[in-house]
């Protein structure tokens, strides 16, 4: 499915392209899934999984400061999806043309990596007066931009707007001036 929806987009992707793709019969497909969108979701799921695993695993294990942990965490996020270009391409652009329940499943996705963003907080001089959807903003702001890098061809080239991706995650924190000076220490 990853494959296939990434190569001709999910309305043109069918059952049969799915099955001769895993090498497997239709019989055989239908037995594992209900339909095209069953097959879709169990696979956006396992990639976003391995995702936030991954950048969560980052996250943790990163020295340095919050700022130094989200960008690594960044780094790791868009490395990934630079590497594995048709997932980013299923789970980030294609996941839109699925139906509701697909955009749902995207946007509880998306507010997964919340917690991370939060503990900026505690690294923000204004902390305690930053509004509760400060985190939702900052993943809004990334995903926008990954989204358009993505649907432009260029999933490969992500790792390049890290320092707009990590100026986006810490300005509401630490303020532009912080921000700014953090973007200018990352090396792409």
């Amino acid at each position: 499915m990853v494959r296939v929806a990434a190569r001709k987009g999910y309305e043109a992707t069918t059952v049969a392209e799915v099955a001769a793709a895993a090498d497997i019969s239709r019989q055989r497909f239908h037995e594992l899934f209900a339909d095209k969108e069953a097959c879709f979701l169990a696979a956006y799921d396992a990639a976003v999984d391995i995702l936030l695993v991954y950048v969560t695993n980052t996250f943790e294990s990163a020295d340095g400061s919050w700022p130094d942990r989200i960008v690594a965490s960044l780094r790791a996020g868009i490395g990934f999806l630079a590497a594995e270009a048709d997932i980013a391409r299923m789970a980030v652009v294609e996941v839109s043309a699925v139906g509701e329940d697909a955009r749902i499943r995207y946007r509880q996705a998306l507010m997964r990596f919340a917690p991370l963003l939060d503990q900026g907080r505690a690294a923000s001089p204004q902390g305690h007066d930053l509004p509760p959807g400060t985190a939702s903003f900052a993943i809004g702001a990334v995903t926008s931009m990954i989204f358009d890098e993505i649907r432009a061809g260029r999933a490969t080239e992500l790792p390049r707007i890290l320092p707009k991706l990590a100026y986006s995650v810490l300005m509401p924190y630490l303020g532009p001036e912080a921000a700014e000076a953090e973007m200018a220490r990352i090396e792409v």
